[in-house]
């Protein structure tokens, strides 16, 4: 039976394991634990980890729910100096350069099969891979944009087309005046939920955030531009009435109600939330359609890749040999192709999405399959900077929102955030 622990929840359940078992840490955040707010996915991970035990009686499982957001980053980076890390993590994508660079990740080339990696799309690899050495293995992606109802476009909104263009949106926007709603929310909290929309409409501008030594370059030049008018266009949205000044306080879980009660034509989230929407909007299922952020100057939005990754703590060879067992079994093509569906992610592995009929069939998941065959997505940059620099961004946007700063403050401001950062670890 599997043995959890609770690091940010009141209660903890322990159960009993045999004795002569070798005990596996895993630490995750709880959608990726039998602890998942979605009861489908929670019964999803509870199988397979029950599962993999029984299959492997000399490892019993133990995992623990790391904090939300990039505090867990923050956990991790403090157990390690306290000596105290799990033998196996789920990361953050963006997290690994952090973790790489305290030489806190066990490289995984000579445990995983080139002939598994295939499977894989490229783009998956090559941000978690430095000076050849792979330090994580990517297991979904989630693609963000803005999602609608039909029903709610034919019914309160006389048949209205989701926009496609800046003056669409705006003309949207009177449309949903009229039905007494606003046309979107966008998350607006300082979190890296809020930066990654941004980062989306800041590469659709042409801007990059750092040069390719690693040094912050967003608010020079033609960045500080893009940067610049990626917080214009959500003050503007506010001062247009198109938005609530409220969205500073609130993530994507926080908007979405707002949906739900029809208070929001659009709403701004992840591919990965679709299930969620389904699960507490029944009526939904069959009815989400989603478009790319719509922008100004006819720039197109980029898709950032996005996602979470099983990384490898533990030195010792024995718990070494066991961590990967327990990450093969839980990336292996059916165990994650149920996950993925069950959760509503977007698959990384290629078979994944012409083998199981939810992905090779569903419109919604082909229209996302759509974007991925794009080519276009872009990770975030693979450097240790980025946790302080992402931060910097969206703790900003609260500020333009309500008219407390300007764009070109924001920037300044954020910059200064970024650079003393950059200058401490530099001086490490």
């Amino acid at each position: 039976m599997l043995k959890r622990t609770f690091m940010v929840a009141a209660a903890a359940m322990l159960l009993s394991t045999p004795g002569h078992a070798l005990e596996l840490t895993v630490w995750a955040p709880t959608a990726f634990t039998p602890s998942s707010g979605l009861a489908a996915g929670a019964d999803a991970y509870k199988s397979v980890y029950e599962e993999f035990e029984e299959q492997n009686p000399d490892i019993t499982l133990k995992y623990e729910v790391l904090a939300a957001g990039t505090e867990a980053l923050q956990q991790l980076l403090t157990a390690a100096s306290a000596g105290n890390l799990p033998d196996v993590g789920v990361v953050d994508g963006f997290w690994v350069p952090r973790l790489v660079e305290g030489e806190l990740l066990q490289p995984l080339n000579d445990l995983w099969t080139e002939e598994d990696r295939a499977d894989y799309f490229a783009d998956v690899i090559t941000p978690v891979s430095f000076d050849g050495e792979i330090y994580s293995l990517w297991f979904y992606n989630a693609w963000r944009g803005l999602y609608y109802d039909q029903n709610y476009l034919d019914g309160q909104m006389g048949g209205a087309e989701p926009p496609a263009s800046w003056d669409d949106l705006l003309a949207f926007g009177a449309k949903a005046k009229e039905a007494g709603a606003y046309a979107l929310m966008l998350p607006g909290s300082n979190s890296e939920l809020t930066t990654l929309h941004m980062l989306s409409m800041f590469w659709g501008f042409g801007g990059d955030l750092v040069d390719e030594d690693g040094k912050p370059i967003f608010f020079e030049g033609d960045n500080r531009v893009a940067m610049e008018k990626v917080y214009e266009i959500y003050r503007t949205l506010v001062t247009e009435g198109l938005m609530p000044d409220s969205v500073g306080t609130m993530d994507e879980s926080a908007i979405r109600p707002f949906f739900y009660t029809g208070e929001t034509a659009l709403v701004a989230q992840s591919s990965s939330s679709v299930k969620q929407i389904y699960a507490d909007k029944p009526d939904t299922e069959g009815h989400i359609g989603a478009v790319n952020y719509p922008l100004p100057d006819g720039a197109i939005a980029v898709p950032v890749l996005v996602g979470w990754n099983y990384g490898l703590f533990a030195s010792d060879p024995e718990r070494r040999e066991a961590g990967w067992k327990f990450i093969e079994f839980m990336t292996n093509q059916e165990n994650l192709g149920m996950l993925n569906e069950t959760q509503g992610h977007l698959p990384v592995r290629k078979s994944i999405w012409t083998e199981r009929p939810f992905f090779a069939d569903n419109p919604l998941m082909r229209q996302f399959k759509g974007i991925f065959d794009t080519g276009g997505m872009r990770p975030r940059p693979a450097v240790p900077i980025y946790p302080a620099l992402s931060g910097a961004l969206s703790e900003q946007m609260s500020y333009v929102l309500t008219g407390q700063r300007t764009p070109a403050e924001a920037v300044d401001e954020a910059r200064d955030t970024v650079m003393r950062e950059y200058e401490r670890m530099a001086g490490r």
